[in-house]
């Protein structure tokens, strides 16, 4: 798996955060060109090797349309591992992954063309529930370089969780980012019905706040515990009805990388976070998504 650390140096920080080894899920589609761009950026952030992963027909036309694609994009052949793969899209990433101990996954989001759809659309929910690996999905492709200036992240106080946080705070300052939010979201869908049953408007709205508070002290001391430094760290309790909060408040915010831990079981997690199907997410999520794989050792 990915592994990221710090060293104590002359009262610095000296930052050894590392993907060894990066896999682009690459389809010949407008935008692989600029994806291809996004993760030569993060090969040379993370120093690692790079794995193109294609999974359609491999002849001489194909062979020579990905190998143009790599030299347009200031990369080179020689410095790259091609995988080829035929069959079930899902099956083959998968496969190639657990091959090559990839340990980070890098794809791109639903597209409206039919055929790009069908690919990320069908494989997208296995991919985020069965991928053995950290999983980057970029939502908007870029022609030209961008940077993840804006971060934020779900906390959800388990010990996986905080591995998570740790590894986007180091990611925040190896990128140089201007910000890192810690975000709490606490569904109230179910304390609101409760109002129903006889509270008053202010008991409940006194309730919330107070549960508010109590999330905001905890957020608090989980900054304190993790020794989180390095860049301006910010914290948020959204209340409101899971997953619908955090989406308008990475819109609103403009964050650039949304950052989740991924789902310590094989279901329940996205479909608990997120309350829609998760294509439908791709298409209404306002940023990049980052999910990180906890090495189960």
């Amino acid at each position: 798996m990915s592994y990221i650390f710090m060293v104590h140096i002359s009262n610095k920080w000296k930052i050894r955060i590392m993907f060894k080894k990066l896999g682009l899920a690459i389809t010949f589609s407008p935008t692989g060109k600029a994806l291809l761009a996004e993760t030569r950026r993060l090969k040379l952030l993370f120093n690692s090797e790079l794995y193109l992963i294609h999974v359609g027909e491999r002849n001489s036309e194909t062979e020579e349309r990905l190998r143009k694609l790599v030299l347009e994009s200031n990369l080179k052949p020689e410095e790259i591992n091609f995988i080829w793969g035929s069959g079930n899209p899902a099956d083959v990433i998968i496969d190639s992954i657990k091959k090559n101990s990839i340990d980070l996954l890098i794809a791109g989001a639903l597209e409206k063309e039919k055929t790009i759809k069908y690919y990320f659309g069908s494989v997208a929910r296995k991919l985020m529930r069965k991928v053995p690996c950290s999983l980057l999905i970029l939502t908007s492709a870029m022609n030209s370089d961008k940077e993840f200036k804006k971060l934020g992240v779900l906390v959800d106080f388990s010990p996986e969780n905080e591995n998570t946080i740790q590894k986007a705070n180091q990611f925040a300052m190896m990128e140089k980012s201007d910000q890192l939010i810690l975000i709490r979201e606490i569904d109230t869908t179910g304390i609101s019905a409760s109002a129903v049953t006889g509270n008053s408007a202010n008991e409940m709205d006194n309730y919330i706040e107070k549960i508010i508070n109590e999330e905001s002290i905890k957020l608090s001391i989980l900054v304190n515990e993790l020794n989180l430094r390095g860049v301006d760290i910010s914290k948020i309790c959204l209340p409101g009805k899971e997953g619908w909060a955090v989406r308008q408040f990475l819109r609103k915010e403009g964050i650039d990388l949304f950052i989740v831990s991924a789902p310590a079981r094989r279901l329940g997690f996205f479909d608990r976070v997120f309350q829609h199907d998760l294509e439908y997410i791709f298409v209404d999520i306002p940023c990049d998504l980052l999910i990180i794989k906890n090495s189960s050792k």
